[in-house]
């Protein structure tokens, strides 16, 4: 009888040319989706009730917010597209704690932009889909401050997380060019201490910066990570 012994490590199949394509307009998805997220609605800041009130009895305006929560939810499924391809390179699986690490992020990413998704386009569903009448001024205060905390902190922080887990990868394995490592570590810094300082939306510029350069580096891609690898090498952590 002979036994035939398992491969101590899966082939690893780099992605095709079409993947990487798909993977560089996912980012520069991202980046408009994290412009539109914040363009496309503008509530008024410090109100009165009357004025919060009245901002929300017209139906455009409830509309924006609707598209403001489709536009987040893009930002939540165009994420796991750019870390899956990542993941298929194998320059970063050279690193692989940070690269699990930024896999871990990007997941967060994508539940934290769900839950911004939807609250953003509750009171435009609950009002002109289910025929709903509109809440009261404290219930529209608590959403509109619900909708800046999500997105201006626990959003832009988990996001800012996967960027600089990302561009560590990129220093430590350089699967893309260096420049996106240094691009991505300062702007995640700057993201990361605005949330400290409750001013995480304000550093959106900054995201959208990144991805943009993300989808450029995705298309520079060197040659020699369009290979077929097998096997599996040192890692650097």
């Amino acid at each position: 009888m002979s036994l035939t012994q398992a491969p101590t490590a899966a082939a690893h199949v780099a992605p095709s040319a079409l993947a990487t394509k798909v993977a560089a307009i996912a980012a520069a998805l991202l980046a408009v989706s994290l412009f539109m997220t914040v363009a496309v609605i503008n509530v008024p800041h410090d109100p009165s009730d009357q004025e919060l009130l009245t901002w929300w009895q017209d139906p455009g305006n409830r509309w924006t917010g609707l598209m403001s929560g489709i536009w987040a939810l893009l930002v939540a499924v165009t994420v796991p597209v750019v870390m899956n391809h990542l993941q298929r390179l194998d320059a970063a699986t050279r690193s692989p704690q940070w690269l699990s690490f930024a896999r871990s992020m990007g997941g967060a990413v994508t539940a934290v932009w769900l839950v911004t998704g939807a609250a953003r386009s509750t009171l435009g569903h609950l009002v002109d889909t289910m025929n709903e009448p509109l809440p009261g001024v404290d219930v529209l205060r608590f959403s509109t401050g619900m909708n800046y905390t999500l997105l201006g902190q626990s959003g832009m922080a988990v996001l800012a997380l996967c960027m600089l887990a990302v561009s560590i990868v990129v220093l430590r394995t350089r699967v893309f060019g260096r420049w996106l490592g240094y691009l991505g570590g300062g702007c995640s810094a700057a993201m990361l201490a605005a949330v400290a300082a409750q001013y995480g939306a304000y550093t959106t510029p900054l995201a959208i910066l990144w991805a943009l350069g993300l989808a450029v580096a995705i298309l520079r891609q060197p040659p020699a990570d369009a290979s077929l690898v097998h096997g599996s090498r040192t890692p650097v952590d």
